[in-house]
């Protein structure tokens, strides 16, 4: 029997899912172990494997393991990261902490900027200068790398960043710097900005570098730790890690480009989230995925997910490609407060794993989304992951009247139920910014549902924007997880080529000569991970701005059936622009002048997806499932909710709201006016009780 593995690594919890030759599921999770994540990740394997074999046995059949971790998110956040030095041109010392020198509060004067992930007196300048035509008009000054190498010596570096004046047109001068500096410093993690991000703005180039360098070598340790573990236990598949932009890469490459996996713990949710409407051949989507301490939501149009260069992480920006995901701070543990207004409000603030809200019995004092789902009767107190764990009811009650019911002149059940809408609000508003700010109307998609919380909330978010189909995975609870086993192997490469975009100013020589650079960069890095031809698939787009703009819009490049750019090309690319402006900004200047910035090419190599099971069909009737009843209560009514048992819950099985459905990793609560369907692959599919689900599917598809 051969086994596929997704695990994705969390700060609470690390989850797992298999999946056989034959598409049988299995679901696991385990606490993280942040001090030595791999123990984490053999452990969960362990605990696959237990009800099958010995771990060596259950090892030495895995073909593939995919692997998304938050290590280096949380490494930045925490400020956990490798000590960090920086190089750059003279003159150009202050520029990184400088930033763009916009705050990001404007009605706060004296806010102060965030602490910097290199302090000054790690900066060190050299003297030198490429032109902006990429020739040389100063040489470097070599005793100054050497004098950089004896600072960073002396302060015990552990990584270097090097970042120089328009290094993306000509990297001489970085290659030559980091020759020197791997000689004086042998073992420090160097990583260059003309190999990590060679595009326009120094500012954006020198802080993804030096992200790139400060969580570098916690990447390079783990992946070797996790490496050595598996092949100790018997493991001589694949190993793939999961990038910010939604692709995979290998553990070779990942080392090298460490800042890919800074925003990959949630990237896999949307691959999934397309894969599992695309059953029901629907191609608009809105992902969420409520988890302990966040709500991340994802546009997805004729399943494209939106890619954005301009993600920040612990205040700075993160320019590398990735997936547009809205996160805000709502999840299980986030607190809710009354305001000196006397207004309720839940979050951002989290009581995380630990102390935990306070039915978690541990220490929490503070009440929590968490807390007043379980007063409100969807969680069962003894069946909370599956019965690993006891929720406590009095002390979630405790501190929901102590904290908020007295302060507003409430009873607990009335304050509970004030706690479960205000999340709510606040997470369809997080969809709105997802989808609505971005031009889309959520109600021509279907809502994907995922994380431990998000089945407990969806169809209050569903009413709220009167989006007609939600759809929850049988593995919702390990999401990302799954979504890593329909992954494919994706590597984004750019280069600056500007012009204006008008016959006698395009240089088409250059456009082609630098695609095909790209190309067969692309070509080589799939092929080093062991990808055929026949499996790689190349896309071509361009940063583009109308003349006089100051941000561009990645425009997809119109290209002949060679793969090369020809001037009859410009009307289709004018035309792509001013459709995508139009989209983003509400207008467009249809005609005018279009300035090139950079081109880029995605390198995707296709791998073989996993077959997800179908389940023979169960009838319409679900009341075998049912294992008790209990009160909920839900819009100022208190109802007898018959609870179903997941386990038993299958194809064509049907039942009507109000109602629980309890999976071992999480809950659905099925609204009074809603009812749901298991489809063909014992998936949930959950809408209005007026509704024909056979004619929604059709409207959406």
């Amino acid at each position: 029997m051969a086994y596929k593995l997704g695990i994705d690594v969390g700060g609470t919890f690390t989850d797992f899912l298999s999946v056989d030759e034959k598409g049988n599921i299995k679901i696991s999770k385990v606490a993280s172990t942040p001090a030595k994540p791999a123990e984490a990740v053999i452990k969960g394997i362990e605990k696959l494997a237990e009800s099958e074999m010995r771990l060596k046995d259950f090892l030495s059949q895995v073909d593939l393991i995919v692997h998304g971790t938050t290590i280096t998110t949380n490494a930045v956040i925490t400020g956990k990261y490798a000590k960090t030095g920086y190089v750059t041109t003279k003159g150009f010392r202050d520029l990184l902490n400088e930033r763009r020198g916009i705050k990001r509060n404007a009605f706060t004067a004296k806010e102060a900027p965030p602490p910097p992930i290199v302090p000054r007196s790690l900066i060190q300048c050299v003297e030198e200068r490429i032109d902006c035509e990429g020739k040389e008009f100063i040489p470097l000054k070599e005793e100054d790398v050497y004098a950089a190498a004896e600072v960073f010596k002396k302060e015990k570096i552990e990584a270097i960043a090097v970042n120089l004046i328009f290094s993306f047109l000509n990297p001489s001068h970085e290659q030559r710097v980091k020759e020197i500096l791997s000689q004086e410093l042998p073992g420090v993690y160097i990583c260059l900005s003309s190999e990590v991000l060679p595009q326009i703005r120094v500012y954006e180039r020198g802080s993804t570098t030096v992200f790139n360098a400060c969580v570098g070598p916690a990447l390079r340790n783990y992946v070797t730790d996790l490496q050595a573990r598996l092949k100790a236990g018997g493991f001589n598949g694949t190993l793939l890690l999961m990038q910010s932009n939604g692709g995979v890469m290998s553990p070779e490459v990942a080392v090298d480009f460490a800042a890919n996996t800074l925003l990959s713990g949630p990237a896999s949710g949307p691959v999934a989230g397309i894969y599992y409407a695309d059953m029901h051949n629907i191609k608009n989507i809105v992902t969420v995925d409520m988890g302990g301490t966040s709500f991340d939501s994802c546009l997805i149009l004729n399943q494209e997910p939106e890619i954005t260069v301009e993600n920040e992480v612990a205040e700075y920006r993160m320019a590398l490609p990735s997936l547009a995901i809205h996160a805000i701070g709502a999840g299980g543990g986030s607190i809710a407060w009354v305001d000196p207004g006397g207004v309720l409000q839940v979050g951002p603030r989290s009581a995380g794993a630990v102390p935990g809200p306070a039915c978690y019995g541990i220490g929490g004092e503070e009440p929590a989304v968490t807390d007043a789902d379980l007063v409100l009767g969807y969680l069962n107190p003894d069946y909370f992951l599956g019965g690993e764990s006891k929720l406590y009811p009095d002390k979630a009650k405790a501190a929901i009247k102590e904290k908020v019911a007295d302060k507003l002149g409430l009873d607990v059940l009335g304050a509970a139920y004030g706690i479960y809408r205000v999340v709510n609000s606040n997470m369809a508003d997080g969809v709105r910014v997802a989808s609505v700010s971005r031009g889309a109307d959520p109600r021509d998609c279907i809502l994907v549902v995922a994380g431990g919380a998000g089945p407990v909330h969806a169809c209050p978010i569903a009413d709220e924007l009167e989006m007609k189909l939600i759809l929850i995975p049988k593995s919702s609870s390990v999401f990302c997880a799954s979504g890593m086993l329909i992954t494919d192997l994706r590597h984004d490469l750019v280069s600056v080529a500007y012009m204006l975009m008008r016959e006698g100013d395009i240089d088409i020589d250059l456009i082609n000569s630098q695609y095909k650079e790209m190309r067969d960069k692309g070509k080589a890095l799939l092929e080093a991970e062991k990808i055929p031809a026949q499996n790689m698939r190349f896309t071509y787009s361009c940063d583009l701005r109308y003349e006089g703009q100051f941000n561009e819009i990645e425009t997809p490049m119109p290209l002949s059936s060679d793969e090369t750019f020809t001037i009859d090309d410009l009307p289709s690319l004018q035309n792509a622009f001013d459709q995508r402006h139009d989209a983003l900004y509400g207008y467009s200047l249809s005609g005018s002048l279009m300035e090139l910035v950079s081109l880029r090419v995605r390198a995707e190599g296709i791998t073989e997806k996993p077959s997800f099971r179908e389940t023979p069909f169960a009838g319409k009737d679900a009341s075998g499932a049912i294992k008790g009843h209990r009160e909920i209560y839900y819009e100022g009514k208190t109802f007898t909710a018959p609870i179903y048992d997941g386990n038993k819950m299958a194809n064509g099985n049907k039942l009507s709201g109000p109602a629980i459905v309890e999976e071992p990793t999480t809950t659905i609560v099925v609204a009074p006016n809603y009812q749901l369907t298991c489809d063909r692959y014992s998936n949930y599919l959950v809408y209005r009780q007026e509704e024909n689900l056979e004619e929604i599917i059709s409207k959406l598809g």
